[in-house]
């Protein structure tokens, strides 16, 4: 019984650190390959990333403020980045804008008052169910000016 908890727990720390060392990993491709996709706009200084598997889909619920114009950004690791897309949706879950048919990674907009938008991001099964499942950072960023 004794070893069963110490292995319990034992597992549990080991996963527990795999999950800090992939954030902190995206946190690091966020700064490094994605901040500089806002060029002109103040990012909000918020961190909206995780490692996302094929077949997964997020959604992040952001509020946006009237009398400022915004870049939403959604990068993502290589590996996913091709088949992943992000629809953004108002309160009634209509669709403002996908990327889905536009191979576009960005969204600029102003909101005529002040709103909370749905940002939904998915990552498309790609593979067979004999492969491993690709993966990797995806992150959203975004940013804002006065208009």
């Amino acid at each position: 019984m004794r070893r069963t908890i110490q292995l319990t727990l034992a597992l549990f720390i080991l996963l527990a650190g795999i999950s800090e060392s992939a954030s902190a990993q995206c946190k690091n491709f966020t700064k490094k390959k994605c901040l500089s996709e806002l060029s002109e706009y103040t990012g909000n200084g918020q961190y909206n990333g995780a490692v996302m598997f094929e077949g997964e889909e997020a959604t992040l619920v952001q509020t946006f403020y009237s009398g400022k114009d915004y870049r939403l950004f959604v990068c993502a690791h290589p590996a996913i980045s091709d088949s992943l897309f992000f629809e953004v949706k108002d309160y009634r879950k209509k669709i403002i804008f996908s990327s889905k048919d536009k191979g576009s990674n960005s969204f600029d907009f102003s909101v005529e008052s002040t709103q909370q938008l749905y940002i939904r991001v998915a990552v498309p099964e790609m593979g067979t169910a004999n492969e491993l499942k690709k993966n990797g950072c995806v992150s959203i960023l975004v940013g804002f000016k006065d208009n």
